[in-house]
């Protein structure tokens, strides 16, 4: 949980000190509502400061702008305390050094640490992987707390409640993402987006060589394949008609040189192609990935000493050099294989250029008896529709090696997708918790009426294009589509996966903060909503404490006296659940200053 946030420069209008359960950011006006506003006085920016210390880099882009300067001008600084399975820590950030932070554990002294270091800290803090079947890929730190950080330019641009990202993500990585957070086994996802990514990668590589071929043709690839034995047929002509040519006897000698040499001219040339794409495989091979994944080498190898306990004698660093040894034995093997097929075709290439010479030189002769005329078009015909086939025929043996793969690969990812709806079947009690948990809330908290309760929460099969996820997240609220009831959605969805992670006590930030939700609801379902986290908190907390930390302004949250029949009351004290109220005068403004003129 979050415990305090404060600056040493006097940067902020006061210290504020988080509380377990509710905590109100509020915003009040200083004189007449209708005369002032109170955008600006600092609410979001207090939300941003606080994603600004767990290095949010939406928060950091914002606080780069011109109107912020003076943050760096005046040398401000920022600390933020908090803790997490019983352990505090400390962030010290200094506005002017924008690669330097500051941070300890347990009242140890402030290190150094570059931000790419901080945050796999702080991933393995707030989401260390405790499952090998529920999990996500590299670090992702900044990216899930965007589902615990939410301001206000984030919340008016959601509009679906899955997508709480602020970058626009695959419909694969968004099902990952919130998966995770709900606690669903994420192993299988992961293995079907690389898969279909390299599916659509073999697809698009099919596409532009079908388009190729048949800029060289002017054939789709059916029709090129009836093509192409007519092509096959005039170079068989072409060659009976060279090989059946009739010189006169003077010219009988130079006929059959000639022969010769062109048979051995094509022998080389065939061996010359060959050892060429042999020697095209080996360079390939080279680009071959032989890259360690270091943290899943480090899972299992944790998994397996769990198991075997000293029975387990190599470290991870043998295991390191073990493979280090085996890729400079491969590349060793690969340079020397190189080497080889260089010189080979060095010198079939050289035996060639002599070949050539050779030929170059009876060609002549024959032409200076006049002989040659009708048999060098015929050879030069022959040359060009060959390197014609031979070049379209590359392209499509590339084309059905394609058809090949993509066969193969639409096998797994039937399979793939078959072990997600199985998954999904076997994670059915974990599903149907957080169907009532969504139903509870909307219930208790945010239905006035009884009979509308058409609310609900779900995830249901469909039948899908290969790329395309197995199943559907339907997320609805009773009159979905005005503005205020899809705001409800939203945190309907948030707050039933945080409350299940809390529910759970599983591994995950115990803090939600929301900005700017409450401007389009009525107070009655804003105050059932309160009430509801309220009396979660006094439930949960003699096991496990959470914060839900929200922004409003004083006309979303004030009942007046004369309302409180039709609008319901607080079951909490309201001053006590303020952290910091801020107005619209400069002195009572978050950073003292009044940083929209």
């Amino acid at each position: 949980m979050l415990k305090r946030l404060y600056s040493n420069t006097n940067l902020l209008v006061q210290s504020i000190e988080f509380k377990p359960g509710l905590n109100i950011i509020y915003g009040k006006y200083s004189g007449e509502k209708e005369s002032k506003g109170i955008n600006g006085i600092g609410k979001s920016s207090l939300v941003r400061l606080i994603n600004y210390m767990f290095l949010g880099d939406v928060a950091e882009k914002e606080f780069n702008k011109n109107k912020y300067d003076f943050l760096r001008d005046e040398n401000h600084d920022l600390f933020l305390e908090f803790e997490f399975d019983k352990d505090e820590y400390l962030v010290h950030r200094e506005f002017a050094d924008k690669k330097t932070i500051y941070f300890s554990k347990n009242d140890g002294d402030l290190e150094e640490y570059d931000k790419q270091e901080l945050l796999q800290i702080f991933s393995n803090i707030l989401f260390p992987e405790k499952d090998h079947e529920t999990y996500y890929e590299g670090n992702r730190f900044r990216t899930l707390m965007q589902f615990f950080i939410k301001d206000d330019v984030q919340n008016k641009s959601r509009k679906d409640p899955t997508n709480f990202f602020s970058f626009t993500p695959s419909a694969v990585d968004k099902a990952i993402f919130n998966f995770y957070l709900m606690g669903f086994k994420t192993n299988q996802l992961i293995n079907f987006k690389e898969v279909s990514q390299e599916y659509k990668r073999y697809k698009g590589a099919l596409k532009t060589s079908e388009e190729k071929l048949q800029a060289d043709t002017g054939f789709s690839i059916e029709e090129y394949r009836s093509e192409k034995l007519k092509l096959e047929q005039k170079v068989n002509i072409l060659e009976n008609r060279i090989q059946s040519y009739n010189f006169k006897d003077s010219h009988k000698e130079l006929e059959e040189k000639l022969n010769e040499i062109i048979t051995k001219i094509n022998d080389k040339s065939e061996e010359y192609h060959t050892q060429s794409r042999r020697l095209k495989n080996i360079r390939e091979s080279y680009e071959q990935s032989t890259a360690l994944d270091t943290s899943k080498v480090q899972k299992i190898y944790n998994e397996v000493l769990q198991n075997f306990g000293t029975a387990l004698k190599k470290s991870l660093d043998e295991i390191l050099e073990f493979k280090s040894e085996i890729i400079n034995n491969r590349t060793k093997f690969l340079i020397s294989r190189e080497k080889k097929l260089k010189q080979a075709i060095d010198t079939v290439f050289a035996d060639l250029s002599q070949l050539e010479e050779v030929r170059t030189k009876l060609l002549s002769q024959l032409k200076e008896f006049g002989a040659l005329e009708k048999l060098e078009s015929t050879y030069k015909e022959l040359i060009l529709e060959k390197g014609l086939i031979e070049r379209q025929n590359q392209i499509l043996i590339q084309i059905d090696e394609y058809h090949r793969i993509l066969s193969d690969q639409e096998i797994v990812l039937s399979e793939v997708k078959r072990d997600i709806s199985q998954e999904l079947i076997e994670s059915v009690d974990t599903l149907n918790e957080l169907t009532a948990l969504f139903s509870d809330i909307l219930h208790s908290a945010l239905i006035v009426d009884d009979n509308e309760s058409s609310g609900y929460y779900g995830i249901s099969p469909r039948r899908a294009k290969k790329t395309d996820l197995p199943f559907k997240m339907d997320i609805n609220v009773p009159k979905s589509g005005s503005l205020g009831q899809e705001d409800l959605k939203m945190i309907s969805y948030d707050l039933m996966i945080f409350l299940n992670a809390v529910n759970n006590n599983r591994a995950l930030p115990d803090f939600l903060i929301h900005d700017g939700v409450f401007g389009n609801m009525s107070h009655k379902i804003m105050v059932n909503y309160l009430n509801y986290l309220n009396e979660k908190h006094i439930n949960l907390s003699k096991t496990r404490n959470f914060q839900y930390i929200v922004t409003f302004s004083e006309d979303e949250i004030e009942i007046p006296e004369i309302k409180k029949g039709l609008y319901g009351e607080f079951n909490f004290d309201f001053e006590f659940k303020k952290i910091i109220e801020l107005e619209d005068v400069p002195d009572k403004m978050l950073f003292k200053r009044n940083i929209e003129q």
